[in-house]
């Protein structure tokens, strides 16, 4: 009768830490994330879905994500016509979703007291929160990943288990990439688990593979009719774009490849042996710096803040977790142990350095943790077969007065973690020290918000009774929120160097790669190149992109300088922050 009462206590305190995760996301997303920054590309998701739900899906291009995703937010916002607000509404409701299923998913495979502290950690991870308030479309497709391992990690599998997990990965896979990890994770798990019974095997794969094909047809279909392949993208844009080691042709050659939609193994193989370097430098440094902090502060660590210290309950965890399954043979675990093994060797073939693309791996992470706080460390020190019965119970409430409060000092640390990062990509300041972060902290005044100039630049521009139909060329998509104007995207660092301004905003002499970027990043979107537009103004900032920017460009810093072209009519200025905006004028 305890037990079942301590479960259901477990059951209500995984709801409250639902809700308040729910409010706390909540407020954050709308008291103080009012303008698209860190989460610009939901503004290309956006105006991608809604091009081609008007009939032009022809001249859309995602480089990293299916169709899916702008479809759907498109379709929610057709009816509340409220982009910003509708993406972090389906975020908020995404993370707080995930977090709920964390506890589920985590029970199938832990007792109670274990799932809730690892649902604790899942609901402090950084990224976790992060993104619960992002008007972006990265935790929509997570909720789905936690769906399908809610099924998929049931202790008795049946044909709808693998159903409901054929449906929601597939459902996962047409919003984002990353959801390739949860589908070879299944498969191997439905190998494993049936090993010994290969006609259920069979049966089980044959019918993941059917539902999964069968949710994935309307992408599939789309992407045929509308661009004659079965998916229109893959990792050649990640490879060219930012491996670690690279020549000057291998890379116009990926370009080509990734701007042809020649193909991944295209582009692996145009120089296999460089691939290769790429992959075991991923394999073996980036990767492992991103789990675990080693030289790395964007990172997934259970303990961020602190380098390599998060190996300990990863790895202590799953040491529990294996010897324990080789007396147990508790298979339903397997698919939270294969998940990050089979991320790490996957991934590693593009360099990741975002902590989105970590996001599917954390419940992994969060078991781990959990595993290690509430079993391993307590078996270890509070039940040594060999200490005196008469010893003083006081010394084991210190001990586990101990591990509650390094747990709550990891949470604390998570939190603190949260804030730093919010408060460091809304702002012009990046990350100092501990003690400048309190100083913001008790001073929010103190804070420049990127939001505020964002704000000063558009009462300017909105004064132009033309802006909508206006091409606004800037670095960065949050230049032009939403509807507010059209987006020629540049990098200010395309052309020939020995160009001039006048000739650079006609992209005449771009290389093609160059102006296909700049076009399906652009909006309205333009894949096809059929618009070429000239730009009415122009939103430059001062950075020197690792000394690739041209100099005839680096002028425009400086609006008093006496070459920039007469028409060029300097209305913002912003020396502090960098950020000139210039008018060009007849």
């Amino acid at each position: 009768m305890m037990l079942i009462q301590s479960k259901e206590h477990y059951k209500k305190f995984s709801i409250i830490l639902t809700l308040v995760f729910l409010i706390a996301t909540s407020y954050v997303a709308f008291f103080h994330h009012t303008a698209w920054i860190v989460d610009q590309d939901g503004i290309g998701y956006l105006h991608g879905g809604e091009s081609i739900l008007a009939g032009n899906g022809k001249n859309i291009k995602f480089f990293d994500a299916p169709f899916g995703g702008p479809i759907f937010f498109a379709l929610v916002n057709s009816v509340f016509d409220n982009g910003f607000t509708v993406m972090k509404v389906i975020s908020i409701i995404s993370g707080g979703g995930s977090v709920y299923l964390s506890y589920y998913i985590l029970r199938n495979v832990v007792r109670p007291r274990t799932a809730f502290l690892g649902q604790l950690f899942f609901a402090f991870s950084p990224w976790v929160g992060f993104f619960s308030i992002q008007a972006e479309i990265d935790m929509f497709p997570i909720i789905f990943v936690m769906l399908s391992l809610y099924f998929i990690t049931k202790k008795e599998l049946t044909k709808f288990d693998i159903f409901f997990s054929a449906i929601f990965v597939a459902i996962s896979f047409m919003v984002r990439t990353q959801a390739l990890v949860m589908i070879f994770t299944i498969i191997i798990t439905l190998m494993i688990f049936f090993r010994n019974d290969y006609r259920k095997n069979a049966k089980f794969l044959v019918i993941f593979l059917i539902i999964f094909c069968i949710t994935l047809s309307p992408l599939i279909l789309y992407n045929y009719s509308t661009h004659g392949v079965i998916f229109d993208h893959d990792i050649s844009f990640y490879l060219q774009f930012i491996s670690k080691y690279q020549t000057p042709e291998w890379k116009e050659r990926v370009t080509e490849i990734a701007t042809n939609g020649e193909g991944t193994l295209e582009a692996i193989f145009v120089d296999f042996d460089l691939f290769l370097k790429n992959y075991f430098y991923n394999l073996f440094y980036n990767s492992p710096s991103k789990f675990f902090n080693v030289f790395d502060k964007i990172n997934i660590s259970p303990v961020p803040i602190i380098p390599i210290i998060g190996v300990i309950p990863v790895v202590g965890g799953i040491a529990y977790i294996l010897s324990n399954y080789k007396k147990t043979r508790s298979q339903n675990v397997l698919p939270l142990l294969l998940l990050p093994l089979i991320f790490w060797l996957l991934t590693s073939m593009v360099f990741l350095s975002a902590g989105e693309q970590f996001l599917i791996i954390g419940i992994s992470f969060a078991l781990f943790s959990a595993v290690f706080f509430s079993e391993m460390l307590p078996e270890k020190i509070l039940k040594n077969k060999n200490q005196d019965k008469t010893k003083s119970e006081n010394g084991e409430y210190k001990k586990k007065l101990l591990i509650c409060s390094i747990i709550i000092l990891i949470l604390l640390s998570n939190f603190g973690y949260s804030y730093v990062l919010y408060r460091a990509t809304s702002s012009f300041q990046a990350y100092e020290n501990i003690s400048t972060e309190i100083e913001y902290f008790l001073n929010p005044e103190l804070v420049e918000k990127r939001s505020d100039v964002l704000n000063d630049i558009w009462k300017i521009l909105e004064k132009d009774p033309y802006i909508e139909n206006s091409y606004i060329m800037a670095p960065q998509i949050y230049f032009v929120p939403h509807g507010q104007a059209k987006l020629l995207f540049a990098h200010f660092n395309e052309g020939p160097s020995d160009d001039t301004i006048e000739n650079y905003i006609t992209r005449d002499k771009w290389k093609f790669t160059e102006k296909f970027h700049s076009n399906i990043h652009s909006i309205p979107a333009d894949r096809l190149d059929q618009n070429n537009p000239i730009p009415t103004y122009i939103i430059h900032i001062d950075r020197d992109l690792d000394g690739k920017q041209h100099e005839f460009i680096k002028i425009l810093n400086d609006p008093l300088n006496k070459e920039i072209p007469s028409n060029f009519e300097n209305i913002y200025f912003s020396e502090k922050h960098g950020i000139t905006v210039y008018k060009i004028n007849d």
